[in-house]
């Protein structure tokens, strides 16, 4: 495998942004989410024009269906990764729970490292348009320079794109006995994945943040219970709402800072924080992302209302292509001025004090 796609694969995939530092937020390149419904252990992935089946029995041993990505060319990718969760939930565990000065660059090269030997790839599926691939193809390119993957085969075409399909070789250096055991029982069992794929027309995500021009009706909890929908807009003139994700370090770092601020806002405007990745549909995620969420709020003395982005919000959610992203909602639910993608406590504060002007 190619060790600059792994090495992108890691800094992707795995739930915490902090060693890509430099794009400032986590977005459709760094990690996100899909936004598909389950429906039984059937996951559909329009994004990437894919509809996968995966039992329950797997995902509680450690497989999950990572978010659609791109890769390093920027060729649309969704993965399949297993997970030691013995291990691996500790790892994040302790990444989340570290102070943010304390995650030097050696720190998370031992994270990263550490991670690497108890979670691998065991599906990747990379697009590429038809025309392209029939060029690569004539200039002599194998399937695996292609896809990034070793093990690579032509999976199939669907809406002009050729399916490039790899079960990475097993990798178990550094894992112990009963360990290896289950993740070569997981990997083999995406042969069983494979060949329940079905394809599904594809919606490639665009790449630009879109919002409308006005917040959507919507009735949702907060992270300690409340009943919560878009009144709360009509409360103050102005809201700052930072939409966020468990998984995102820069949204991590930047929270006790917010909560700061919220503390010394001016009576007429508050700060509404937004979690995108929780899911209320899925019982079992849903409330470990939920606790999860708590903690990092908690953590940061951020003590401002934290929305959870159910069903209402999800539609609005689509426009939204990175965390942190945070924009600015009139007392008559407008949203105003243009949104800032990425950590930027400054920019939040310097679009108040213009528009307070």
């Amino acid at each position: 495998m190619n060790s600059k796609i792994l090495k992108r694969m890691i800094t992707m995939i795995f739930s915490v942004c902090m060693i890509i530092s430099m794009l400032a937020g986590c977005g459709s390149k760094a990690v996100t989410q899909t936004d598909s419904k389950p429906e039984g252990d059937v996951t559909k992935v329009k994004e990437r024009g894919l509809s996968f089946k995966i039992s329950k029995e797997y995902i509680d041993k450690g497989v999950k269906l990572e978010g659609y990505n791109e890769n390093e060319s920027g060729k649309p990718i969704i993965s399949i990764f297993y997970y030691y969760k013995p291990i691996t939930d500790k790892l994040f565990e302790e990444m989340i729970d570290m102070k943010a000065e304390e995650r030097t660059k050696p720190v998370e090269d031992a994270f990263y490292k550490k991670l690497y030997t108890h979670s691998k790839c065991i599906m990747n599926i990379v697009l590429l348009e038809e025309k392209e691939f029939k060029q690569e193809m004539e200039a002599g390119k194998t399937l695996d320079e292609l896809s990034g993957f070793n093990n690579t085969i032509k999976f199939g075409n669907n809406d002009g794109y050729v399916y490039l399909l790899s079960i990475p070789k097993e990798d178990t250096k550094g894992m112990s006995e009963e360990e290896k055991k289950q993740y070569e029982e997981c990997r083999n069992y995406m042969t069983t994945v494979k060949e329940n794929l079905k394809f599904i027309p594809i919606e490639l995500e665009s790449n630009e943040t879109k919002l409308p021009t006005k917040m959507p009706s919507f009735t949702t909890k907060d992270l300690k219970g409340n009943k919560i929908t878009n009144s709360i807009f009509a409360e103050k003139d102005l809201t700052v709402v930072n939409v966020w994700g468990t998984f995102c370090g820069p949204c991590m770092d930047e929270m006790p800072e917010l909560g700061e601020w919220a503390k010394d806002l001016p009576e007429n405007v508050q700060i509404v924080g937004l979690v995108a990745d929780i899911d209320e549909e899925n019982d079992k995620e849903y409330q470990e992302k939920k606790e999860l969420a708590e903690k990092i709020v908690t953590k940061a003395n951020a003590d401002f209302v934290q929305l959870i982005g159910n069903k209402d919000l999800k539609g609005f959610l689509s426009g939204i292509v990175g965390v942190p992203t945070t924009f600015f909602v009139d007392k008559e639910g407008n949203i105003v001025g243009e949104p800032i993608v990425g950590a930027d406590v400054e920019g939040y504060k310097k679009f108040v004090e213009d528009y307070l002007k």
